[in-house]
């Protein structure tokens, strides 16, 4: 069984701005908590990351695994390839709406966990990394430029 959350953040950036955050996989451990690090394993023609791997601390474990991204014309979305210490499967996603001159992000994460934890505690897990995430990423958008 698995564990599905989202959070949808507005943030004062355009949407270009906002869609290379997120696609810049490489980057990503700046602003999303939790990420420890993003290796990437491959690039399309277009220098578009279509493999890495990935570090994260799960709060209950620190957890390396590979995934697969795809690239939406809105945004960014992933899943779980190979093995993984804490996840049987994952698929997540970023969902970007231009609205002005602010940028309406929505991250979406379904995980299947391979940990025996109450499904209480998963819940809470995956919903405070989600939402870690979208802040991070509004952070990180807005703040000034140096």
């Amino acid at each position: 069984m698995s564990v599905t959350a989202a959070r949808t953040v507005t943030i004062a950036a355009p949407l270009e701005g906002v869609l290379a955050t997120v696609r810049d996989v490489a980057g990503q451990p700046q602003w999303w908590p939790g990420m420890l690090g993003s290796e990437v394993l491959e690039e399309d023609e277009e220098g578009r990351v279509l493999r890495a791997r990935i570090t994260t601390d799960v709060k209950v474990l620190t957890d390396t695994f590979e995934v697969a991204y795809e690239h939406p014309d809105d945004g960014l979305s992933w899943s779980l390839q190979g093995s993984s210490r804490a996840q049987r499967a994952q698929q997540g996603s970023w969902s970007l709406i231009a609205e002005g001159e602010v940028t309406v992000a929505t991250m979406r994460l379904e995980i299947a966990t391979s940990v025996p934890l109450p499904k209480l505690v998963q819940r809470r897990i995956v919903g405070d990394a989600v939402a870690d995430a979208a802040a991070g990423l509004q952070r990180y958008c807005e703040a000034p430029a140096t």
